[in-house]
This record gives structure tokens, C-alpha cells and sequence, in this order.
């Protein structure tokens, strides 16, 4: 049974946020060994916001796509009458 399209996008947000912490791992070893506080939560905020801001640019360039595709829609609608 295939998967809705919905699932399959929470899908892949879940894997990119998994693969965004997991990426993270050794800067936050690192952080830890280091042993100071602002170490620490730079190697946990940083990738929040960069994943955060990443999220954003892609969700904003497939409005942009979605919007241009159903102005290009409409445009060919009013020229065929």
C-alpha cells in the first residue's frame, strides 16, 4: 500500500532533521570535552538555527515555484479565450 504524499514530506523532514543532528555529533563531543557552557550551546543552537533557516529558504522557494506555476496557469487560461 503506497504512502500518502503527506507522510512521505514528514518523512523527509524527519530524516533531514536526523541527519542535521546527526552531523552534529562530534562538534557537540567536542563541545563537552571542552567543558564551557558557551561551547556547549553553540554545538546544540547552532545547528537548530541552521537547520531553521535552511527549512525556511526551502519552504519559501516552493511557494515561490507553486505561485509562478499557478500564474503560468492562469496566464495560458486567459489566452485561450
Amino acid at each position: 500500500m503506497p504512502a500518502k504524499a503527506g507522510t512521505q514530506n514528514y518523512m523527509h523532514d524527519y530524516k533531514n532533521i536526523f541527519l542535521a543532528w546527526v552531523s552534529t555529533t562530534t562538534s557537540l563531543f567536542a563541545a563537552i570535552e571542552m567543558k564551557t557552557l558557551m561551547t556547549i550551546i553553540s554545538a546544540v543552537v547552532l545547528p537548530v538555527i541552521f537547520f531553521t533557516i535552511g527549512k525556511t529558504i526551502d519552504v519559501a522557494v516552493q511557494l515561490y515555484f507553486k505561485r509562478r506555476e499557478r500564474s503560468d496557469n492562469n496566464r495560458e487560461i486567459h489566452e485561450k479565450r
